[in-house]
């Protein structure tokens, strides 16, 4: 059970762990827009070498103030709309292209909300457009190179860097979804696995249980020792369905074939229930052998519990493809509705490559289980 409980702790930590490493945009506060507004340092960069005067300041700081709030629009915006407020924060700084100003800087902000377009190719346009319009305007105003050229160089990689960091943290959400997927797929297919081994499990367990409860009460007054022996017995099979699920949430249920095939034959001859076996389960290799005894166990258990049969037939074949285990009985018949436990026996047999047929005999009921050898 420390085992068990163990797993919880690891998965949780596990996914703790992928997350602090392959965190989202949606986690990373340094995705968001406000650390890029560091570069409009570069705005005012040319005032280093030339003064400007008061209409340029002018400009600067209302091109400035309508800037932020399209920047941040742009930032929350998808599709179109994105690539609409782009273009008018490019125009912002083509209007500035005329004064001492670093006006290529609104392009590169423009070309990195650019980046984040989708699809992909509505992106690289767009980025594009931005880079043809800023060597234009920087070649029609006659301008020395160093003013405009290196803001273009920028918008190229400053936007295929934007639509490279988004096609990452779309990927990114994609395995996250998948691990998720794969986590919840895992826990369902566990729940199943525990489910149909305790089925089994509890299953044989509470018949025995019952069908010695039941002798050692028709014992008690005429041969009060074996009454005793039988109590005992009672004992000594909840210790072992007590084991057997710990077992079962531990992942290890079931035996072989030989200590189960043991094992139904004296919960047979509990319930007054003659064996005819036929074929030696010593034969059966390891893996086959640990799928078909739960099958057994099952099977063995209905014939107890609902077929009434005075006869339990058991049959182990071992071929050079399968191996296939027979189970018949001269009782009243199952009804072919599957319950847990026949479901839980079919995709155990399935999960191993095998398969399960059921067949009516009148009387009785023919089980037949194969699995790969």
């Amino acid at each position: 059970m420390d085992r068990l409980a163990a797993k919880p702790c690891l998965t949780v930590a596990a996914l703790t762990l992928d997350r602090g490493i392959m965190q989202t945009k949606h986690e990373r506060w340094w995705a968001g827009p406000w650390p890029w507004l560091v570069y409009l340092i570069f705005v005012p960069l040319p005032w280093l070498w030339k003064w400007p005067d008061t209409t340029t300041l002018v400009l600067t700081g209302f091109a400035v103030a309508v800037f932020l709030p399209l920047y941040f629009v742009a930032h929350r915006m998808d599709g179109p709309r994105r690539a609409i407020v782009c273009l008018a924060i490019t125009a912002i700084g083509i209007a500035l292209a005329t004064f001492p100003v670093g006006w290529t800087t609104f392009a590169i902000y423009a070309a990195a909300e650019m980046g984040r377009v989708r699809p992909p190719r509505a992106a690289v346009v767009g980025i594009a457009l931005i880079a043809i319009v800023v060597a234009i305007t920087g070649s029609m105003q006659n301008q020395p190179l160093l003013w405009w050229l290196p803001g273009l160089l920028l918008v190229v990689i400053t936007g295929g860097a934007t639509i490279s960091r988004e096609a990452f943290d779309e990927r990114t959400q994609a395995l996250l979804a998948t691990q998720e997927e794969v986590r919840r797929l895992a826990g369902t297919a566990e729940r199943e696995r525990i489910t149909r081994d305790l089925h089994d499990v509890i299953g044989r367990t509470l018949t025995l249980v019952a069908l010695k409860a039941d002798l050692a009460g028709r014992m008690l007054d005429r041969d009060t020792e074996a009454a005793r022996h039988e109590v005992a017995a009672i004992a000594t099979a909840a210790r072992a369905g007590l084991a057997d699920v710990r077992a079962a949430l531990a992942g290890q249920a079931g035996g072989g074939l030989a200590q189960e095939t043991a094992a139904s034959r004296a919960a047979l001859r509990t319930a007054g229930v003659d064996l005819v076996l036929s074929g030696n389960p010593a034969d059966v290799p390891e893996e086959a052998g640990g799928v078909l005894a739960m099958t057994l166990r099952e099977a063995v258990t209905n014939v107890i519990r609902h077929a009434d049969a005075r006869q339990c037939r058991i049959g182990i074949a071992t071929g050079p493809d399968d191996v296939r285990l027979i189970v018949e009985d001269d009782g009243v018949g199952l009804p072919f509705r599957e319950g847990n436990g026949l479901t839980g026996m079919r995709q155990r047999l399935v999960a191993a490559g095998g398969r399960l047929t059921l067949t009516p005999m009148y009387p009785g009921t023919r089980l037949e289980a194969s699995v790969p050898a």
